[in-house]
């Protein structure tokens, strides 16, 4: 457990706040993204610019627990113990779908597990 010292605004977040089911996680990453269009004049120049489909990618990167391991699967839902930040324009969906799933065996390091979800605001069930 990391012991922090200094003024209240003056020290980070630091680690994983929550952990997650089923993976020992000692990254996890949201990606905010979304598709864009532009209007374009006469002459080739911008003149106005949609943003639509936003979607968070959620990519979390850990270790294999030696119980209670992840066992979803592809295309399945994943429920995340930490929610992400709502930074989109509308609201962050009900589900995040499982996009793909690593994990790697070496003979000088504990199994590893990637998981890739994403999550689209209007995408409920």
């Amino acid at each position: 457990m990391a012991t922090q010292f200094g003024a209240t605004g003056s020290k980070g977040i630091f680690g994983i706040t929550a952990a997650e089911t089923g993976i020992l996680a000692d990254t996890a990453t949201y990606a905010y993204s979304q598709e864009s269009k532009v209007v374009r004049n006469v002459t080739g120049d911008t003149i106005g610019k949609t943003f639509y489909d936003e979607r968070i990618e959620v990519s979390l990167s850990g270790f294999v627990p030696d119980s209670s391991a992840y066992s979803g699967s592809l295309a399945a839902t994943i429920t995340l113990v930490t929610a992400p930040t709502d930074y989109l324009k509308g609201t962050v969906g009900t589900i995040t779908i499982v996009d793909s799933v690593t994990r790697s065996h070496t003979s000088e390091d504990f199994q590893k597990l990637d998981i890739t979800a994403m999550n689209h605001p209007l995408i409920t069930a």
